[in-house]
């Protein structure tokens, strides 16, 4: 029987999320069809424009995506209360920017204007509205039935692309999300794609690395897209990226590379286990299921919507150092 998404993604509380979506036809949908020889590469484009505008209209920041051949993955910090704190303009004018139709053509700005008021004026449907901005199953819902009927449109077909119901994991603390943004970003490696984070293409890593400059190496690590929240990570930016890239050769060349000092001080300062670091991150969806995070925070989770056990507690303690 499938989680209650109520039961996996809080409704109230603001949190880090890694997010995850697969198609339901042949497996490259998104890039080379094997048995026409048709690219679908542009499709991957298609989704990853599509996360970053959205990033800009709901309560969420995006920390790191990929976008791969027949799935994506992100990793989000959405904040569910925070459309309270926007006024019934700024709802509105993001509702419109979300379901706009022909009201973003700049002949139909005065139609545009009248349809804003209305809702404005229509305090069940702002609230509606304010609500739906602030949810992750109305995030996914927006991302993925646009992607669909373009792609069924280009495909001369009906029916699901999707699968029916979207992954999703609570990231209970920084080291958490971290963790999952590593594993995110390091997708095309992982699946032997490339070996390069710089040719990693339609994810996060490969944007940040394009447009690093020497300034942000010493900024916090920080979202890609959207911003709803003041603070940022407490980890460094030039400390993330060696992360991910001594990460990804230790994928590409298991045990060949010790870990340096740095990256042993990013790991052990996040309190998770140098010696089991990147063992955990390699089976991080086959060893984890509804959330990650030290026990003391699982114990509350569970706690929160009443449950006694998820799977992963022992990859959770093999991951964390716990405290003495």
């Amino acid at each position: 029987m499938a989680t209650k998404r109520s039961e996996l993604i809080d409704p109230e509380s603001a949190g880090y999320y890694h997010l995850i979506s697969r198609c339901v036809r042949r497996a490259f949908l998104c890039g080379k069809d094997e048995e026409t020889g048709k690219s679908y590469e542009h499709r991957r484009a298609w989704i990853e424009n599509r996360i970053l505008e959205l990033a800009n209209i709901f309560a969420i920041e995006v920390y790191s995506y990929a976008v791969m051949h027949n799935h994506y993955h992100f990793v989000i910090y959405s904040d569910p209360q925070g459309p309270n704190q926007w006024t019934d303009f700024e709802v509105a004018d993001r509702w419109l920017k979300l379901f706009s139709g022909k009201l973003d053509n700049p002949r139909f700005k005065l139609q545009r204007t009248l349809r804003l008021q209305a809702i404005i004026q229509d305090r069940q449907l702002i609230e509606e509205y304010r609500y739906r901005l602030g949810s992750v199953s109305w995030l996914m819902k927006c991302l993925n039935e646009p992607i669909a009927k373009r792609c069924n449109l280009e495909d001369f077909v009906k029916g699901h692309f999707w699968e029916s119901r979207f992954t999703s994991q609570a990231l209970l603390d920084e080291a958490a999300a971290l963790t999952c943004m590593t594993y995110v970003d390091l997708n095309p490696i992982r699946a032997g794609v490339t070996d390069e984070l710089q040719s990693s293409e339609f994810t996060s890593i490969q944007k940040r690395v394009a447009q690093l400059n020497v300034d942000q190496l010493e900024q916090a690590v920080d979202a890609i897209a959207g911003k709803i929240k003041s603070r940022t990570m407490n980890l460094k930016l030039k400390d993330y990226i060696e992360l991910v890239e001594w990460t990804g050769k230790n994928i590409n060349h298991p045990g060949k590379a010790t870990m340096p000092h740095g990256v042993l001080l990013t790991v052990s300062g996040l309190n998770l286990s140098e010696d089991n670091w990147l063992q955990q991150l390699i089976s991080l969806e086959k060893n984890y299921h509804r959330a990650i995070g030290p026990m003391q925070l699982i114990t509350a989770y569970l706690k929160r919507f009443k449950k006694h056990w998820i799977k992963g507690i022992s990859s959770i303690r093999t991951l964390y150092i716990e405290p003495t």
